[in-house]
């Protein structure tokens, strides 16, 4: 036993130390192919049947197969993939709107775009076709007519658009008085300078639209962070009362939603990975240290991942203790002999193992508690205590069944009752074999926590995605995750070991007969 397990911490140390070693050599040669110097494509038709990046939920696939003939498309879930897809040499260039890629290429000089547009769109609001939604569109296209026509606007588009980073404010929405109720705006604070996070707030161009119309009819805005492909079922579902992040105006969307009057009228470019040589390399210590500066210590970046760190332990904590409940019961049903509690119990195990998790939580998310005022936290413990209890009840009915039946019938021989001879005999010895694996279970709920942002969750890694979108780096947000998934789950793994090992008879101290006899004497 004790070589076995030498053998397999040698291979986990060789793969840890190979890994460790390409990530250096990544930073230290990066791949240069791209910059050879050479002229870039002076248009994007010379783009013809290359491998180009769509965000999901855009209209920018649609856009790049009208005007690039034989496009490969590639989807990713934000900009900030799609970079660190250019970058590796995965895809060759993706769809972006100007004024983003131009905010993109002042934190990043790796990245350029070509000038010409590829398409001309309008930015709006979005609204459910609802007689709230149409009244709560009424009033926002008033204001902006309304901002249009005093100047408002224009002071609203130089500020977001033309000035410096360091000269755009921080919207403190929190100042709102509210006094005409609350209204929730779906959003993904990836989509800088529309909406981004700064400070540990989220601002944007279109959330001081938001913030002003707010304040002039009185309401508090709820402001729900999500992926971009989650912002229309938000709400069409009702979840949030309107939604914005650069959602473009389609005939297509307005079939089945209503949009605002536009409030952003721009372009579509093709963003590229620039050939200009990077100058200012720095060394591989001082960009190190650089980038750990970006990502944790500027604006406080560090309290983003301290508050994504809570988040997901608190999912993760409430979902074991209502899912081993529920799969206890569920396990306790199954033992019984009424047929109809085993059919329940059955049907209940394979439709949440048959049902992918992210499906689960956007089911209840936008349809089971769609209308309903309850968190995303608890619609997330809600979900996953489910899905974790059908599969902890196989768990532990499996340890259960290991058990042999003369354990039993030795307990009622001796004068216990069913329930005695479960609760003291057979349980804690099935414990004891399925803990192991219950383990295992947990560590999993934890890394399956992840998927939460797709219901404007902000856990470890919608935090790690939002820095990713702020500093354009892949390498330190992705590697500090995953490090501290690591931990977490090492520090499970830690204190259901000792759980484990109290809990075994085995482990236990044996009495020697010296032992005996000294109680004798005592006695």
């Amino acid at each position: 036993m004790k070589k076995n397990t030498v053998i397999i911490d040698t291979v986990i140390i060789s793969v840890l130390v190979i890994i460790t070693c390409g990530i250096i050599l990544s930073i230290v040669f990066p791949n240069k192919k791209a910059e050879n110097g050479t002229e870039k494509p002076l248009h994007y038709t010379d783009y013809a049947g290359k491998r180009i990046g769509v965000q999901t939920g855009t209209t920018f696939d649609d856009i790049i197969r009208l005007n690039i003939p034989d496009a490969n498309i590639c989807y990713y879930n934000t900009y900030t993939d799609m970079i660190s897809a250019i970058n590796s040499g995965t895809i060759d260039a993706f769809g972006v709107d100007e004024p983003v890629i131009r905010n993109i290429m002042a934190e990043n000089n790796a990245m350029s775009y070509i000038e010409e547009f590829m398409d001309r769109y309008n930015y709006g609001f979005v609204f459910a076709k609802t007689k709230d939604g149409e009244e709560l569109c009424s009033q926002l296209n008033d204001f902006l007519q309304e901002i249009k026509s005093d100047g408002t606007f224009k002071k609203i588009n130089k500020l977001w658009f033309d000035s410096l980073e360091d000269e755009r404010p921080v919207i403190d929405t929190d100042s709102l008085r509210g006094e005409n109720g609350t209204v929730s705006l779906a959003l993904e604070s990836q989509f800088a300078p529309f909406v981004y996070v700064k400070d540990g707030k989220i601002t944007g161009y279109e959330i001081d639209i938001a913030y002003r119309f707010c304040e002039k009819y009185g309401y508090k805005l709820d402001l729900k962070d999500m992926n971009f492909d989650a912002i229309i079922p938000a709400v069409d579902s009702g979840k949030c009362n309107f939604g914005c992040s650069g959602m473009s105006i389609t005939d297509e969307r307005k079939e089945s939603m209503i949009f605002s009057e536009p409030d952003y009228t721009g372009g579509t470019v093709l963003a590229i990975k620039s050939n200009v040589l990077n100058k200012d390399e720095k060394g591989f210590f001082e960009s190190i240290k650089l980038s750990f500066e970006k990502n944790f210590l500027r604006e406080n970046r560090w309290k983003l991942i301290a508050n994504g760190i809570g988040t997901t332990c608190l999912i993760t904590f409430l979902s074991v203790v209502f899912g081993s409940l529920i799969g206890f019961s569920i396990c306790i049903f199954r033992r019984t002999e009424s047929r109809l509690a085993n059919i329940i119990s059955d049907i209940y195990v394979k439709i949440l193992q048959g049902t992918p998790i992210v499906v689960l939580l956007m089911i209840l998310f936008y349809v089971v508690f769609g209308n309903s005022g309850i968190d995303a936290v608890w619609v997330a413990v809600i979900g996953f205590s489910l899905n974790f209890g059908a599969y902890s009840s196989e768990i532990m009915r499996s340890g259960i069944q290991s058990i042999d039946g003369g354990q039993r019938e030795a307990a009622l021989a001796l004068g216990y009752s069913e329930r005695q001879a479960f609760f003291r005999f057979i349980f804690p010895q099935a414990a004891v074999r399925f803990l192991p694996v219950y383990k295992g279970e947990i560590i999993s709920l934890l890394k399956n926590t992840s998927i939460v942002g797709y219901i404007a969750i902000e856990d470890i890694t919608k935090m790690s995605d939002i820095i990713r979108s702020r500093t354009y780096e892949a390498f330190f947000p992705l590697i500090a995750t995953a490090i501290i998934y690591f931990l977490l789950a090492w520090f499970i793994s830690a204190v259901l070991g000792f759980i484990m090992k109290k809990a075994d008879p085995k482990s236990r101290k044996h009495f020697t007969k010296g032992d005996v006899k000294n109680a004798d004497d005592k006695n």
